[in-house]
Formats: C-alpha cells, structure tokens, sequence
C-alpha cells in the first residue's frame, strides 16, 4: 500500500468558505468539522473557518473539545445524545 499524506491549506478552505457564501447571499454556513475534522485535526481548522455560522460536529465530546480550543460560533450535535449522563 503506498503512504498517502494530506495537505490542508487554510487559506485555501479559507477561501473556499468565501466563494460559498458569495454563491449564497443571505445563506448561513455550517462548516462540519467531525471526526476530528475528518482526521486532520478541527481545532486546528477553526481559523479558517472564523467565519463560519456554525460548527457541527457527530458527537457531544467533539463539541466540548471545539469548546476547549476556542471556538465561538454555535455547534450543531449532528448525532444527538443518548442520555443525560453524556451531558457536562
């Protein structure tokens, strides 16, 4: 199997996020960021996505680690929480 490596460029998904918003004016914008930002490490994505209406996010421990790194926008919990002990 050959190595595979990511490169993700900030100023690029930056960018991206922009043209999103610029292609729907008045649209609100949901940068999901689960998993950990797919593997690639979501508190480290969250400049990029400053502006970005909300983060959401698979599970409730993902959301209190955006929390922990700093985010600000609301989170949506995508999958929810099966009971109240999962709750802070």
């Amino acid at each position: 199997m050959r190595p595979a490596h990511a490169v993700i460029d900030l100023a690029a998904l930056r960018h991206n996020l922009a043209r999103a918003r610029a292609a729907a004016p008045g649209a609100r914008a949901i940068a999901i960021v689960k998993a950990d930002g797919y593997g690639h490490g979501a508190a480290r994505l969250l400049p990029a996505l400053a502006d970005a209406d909300m983060l959401g996010v698979a599970c409730i421990e993902e959301a209190l680690a955006l929390r922990a790194a700093g985010a600000t926008q609301p989170v949506l919990l995508l999958e929810g929480v099966f009971s109240a002990d999962e709750l802070p």
